[in-house]
């Protein structure tokens, strides 16, 4: 979506559910995700005639995984219990429920793995990014991206019973 056809307030109206949604995969806290996104959205505000110009939307994401990343990272040192799920999101947006929306098995290996390899994993498969799209936004190597995914999925694999599946 480029910006410069757009208004900031059409801007919003067209992506909040979609980075709302990816805000919750990465806090799993829907009360949190709004607070990120409306973060976001503010930061993105301030500097909407410079922003519109170019990618809007990835920008703003950019700037929510960020504030993700930096929120879970305080949350680990406080170790507060987050509430709310994915299904609440789905269900308030109006969407189709996300696979493991449920709070089931994915759900809890998601929630489990390292703040980086969830991002990646949430970008790449939720979000639909490439690798280099994925490092631009996360600030690292698409090295580094290939292996966060990769550790991800093996414990993803691992976790879900198809460890042993692809074995010899």
């Amino acid at each position: 979506m480029r910006g410069a056809e757009i208004t900031f307030d059409e801007f919003v109206a067209a992506t909040a559910g979609r980075l709302l949604r990816t805000a919750v995969f990465m806090v799993y806290d829907r009360h949190l995700a709004e607070d990120l996104v409306q973060v976001a959205y503010e930061r993105v505000a301030r500097r909407w005639r410079r922003v519109s110009g170019g990618n809007p939307e990835a920008y703003t994401r950019k700037v929510l995984v960020n504030l993700a990343i930096d929120e879970n990272k305080r949350r680990a040192r406080r170790r507060d219990t987050p509430v709310g799920s994915v299904a609440d999101v789905e269900r308030l947006a109006g969407g189709a429920p996300a696979a493991g929306a449920a709070g089931g098995e994915l759900d809890e290996v998601l929630r489990a793995l390292p703040v980086k390899q969830r991002a990646v994993v949430v970008l790449r498969y939720w979000c639909d990014l490439s690798e280099q799209e994925i490092a631009e936004t996360l600030g690292i190597s698409r090295g580094t991206v290939k292996s966060h995914t990769s550790r991800a999925m093996t414990a993803l694999r691992e976790h879900m019973g198809e460890g042993g599946a692809h074995g010899g």
